[in-house]
């Protein structure tokens, strides 16, 4: 009855170890049932709002390719605007950001959900200017 329990519990506690949180931060306005932003929208909103541009493009530098693509939009339209000044490092990482084949997870509404390679996003022929001016204020 011993082996049989051991048996039991080996089985049960193998599905629980093996999962592994996978949950990509996505990029979206208007996002799920109650058409919220996503967490990382806010983040870059509360970091716009605190005038924390140092903490921004430090980002530039980040894991996230959706904090990536914020950062580096962000990071251009500050500096065009002459509110920060980006430094040679930055605009290297900048130019590879550009090329970078990661993906970003896009969602919208109920119902949207999309990956777009980085490169893809930064150097699409859509506007990303004006949504970043609407929902930043930039």
């Amino acid at each position: 009855m011993k082996k049989i329990y051991l048996i039991f519990l080996f089985l049960v506690s193998i599905p629980v170890f093996s999962q592994q949180s996978v949950e990509k931060v996505t990029l979206g306005y208007a996002c799920g049932y109650g058409g919220s932003e996503t967490p990382v929208i806010i983040k870059f909103a509360n970091l716009l709002h605190a005038k924390e541009h140092k903490q921004i493009r430090a980002l530039l530098y980040s894991k996230i390719p959706a904090e990536n693509f914020l950062a580096v939009v962000i990071s251009k339209r500050l500096a065009d605007k002459k509110t920060i000044t980006l430094t040679e490092v930055e605009l290297k990482r900048i130019d590879e950001l550009y090329k970078s084949t990661e993906k970003v997870p896009l969602c919208g509404g109920c119902t949207y959900y999309k990956e777009i390679e980085l490169t893809k996003l930064l150097n699409s022929k859509e506007n990303v200017a004006e949504a970043i001016e609407y929902f930043f204020g930039l």
